[in-house]
């Protein structure tokens, strides 16, 4: 019997020393081959204990800047006559806007084109020939008073303008930056308050923000039209401004 059991101690060793050769074994080829490694990565509960929630602030205020766009319009027999009639009017609306108190850096020209007018033979193998020129000259002009938007239409239409093609309104950068801000705040305090909520009903403590992305913008409200002179005076409504500024935040709780 004593015998039986060393034989089997034996062979135990033996088999425990063959089976940590065998693991070296691999374990070296490995190493030598580069073949691949298994890592087990123990998952991190911190990182698993967060909230992500997005935040929305909005912040209207009225307009400080309006921006108008004019042009005259002229039509002659040839180019020249029409450049000439046109730049005598530009002139005169500028000189009316000057006049006005506005100032020539706040204006610019935005577009000026020249283009012939054809006639078009009606049931004729006849080409179509020129019988006149377009001039079309148009400036911007920015105003800081924005109640006086519809006194300066009527202002550049007497002076020459026979075309008014866009009124906009928007904010000076020191108020954009200001509404900026409180949108951004009002903001942080939509997301804080939905983490909290999200906690509550899962019966969990907010620790603190982790992180904050922000990403804002303001869509410019925009009174565009074209219209022809007219000689009834010009009432400018100017539509209101709305800042908004959205912020994802993530919250850790425990």
């Amino acid at each position: 019997m004593q015998v039986q059991s060393e034989k089997r101690l034996y062979a135990l060793l033996v088999l425990v020393v063959v089976g940590f050769l065998l693991v070296n074994s691999i374990m070296a080829y490995a190493v030598l081959t580069g073949a691949p490694k298994v890592i087990s990565i123990e998952p991190d509960e911190k990182e698993a204990n967060i909230i992500v929630v997005s935040g929305t602030g909005t912040v209207t205020a009225t307009p400080d800047r309006a921006y108008v766009t004019f042009a005259v319009w002229s039509e002659a027999a040839t180019a020249t006559q029409a450049q000439t009639s046109n730049a005598e009017k530009m002139n005169q609306m500028i000189k009316a806007l000057t006049d006005a108190g506005i100032s020539r850096d706040d204006m610019k020209t935005i577009g000026y084109s020249l283009e012939p007018v054809f006639y078009y033979p009606e049931k004729s193998a006849e080409p179509p020939r020129i019988v006149g020129y377009i001039v079309r000259n148009e400036i911007e002009v920015k105003l800081t008073d924005v109640a006086s938007v519809g006194r300066i239409i009527d202002l550049a239409v007497a002076g020459g303008a026979n075309l008014v093609t866009g009124v906009y309104f928007t904010l000076s950068d020191g108020k954009a930056a200001e509404l900026r801000d409180e949108a951004i705040q009002e903001a942080v305090k939509d997301a804080d308050s939905k983490a909290k909520a999200i906690a509550e009903s899962m019966n969990v403590k907010i620790i603190g923000p982790v992180s904050v992305t922000l990403g804002y913008e303001y869509p410019v409200p925009k009174v565009f039209y074209e219209r022809m002179a007219a000689a009834q005076p010009t009432p400018i409504i100017p539509s209101p401004v709305t800042v908004t500024a959205n912020v994802q935040a993530t919250y850790s709780f425990s």
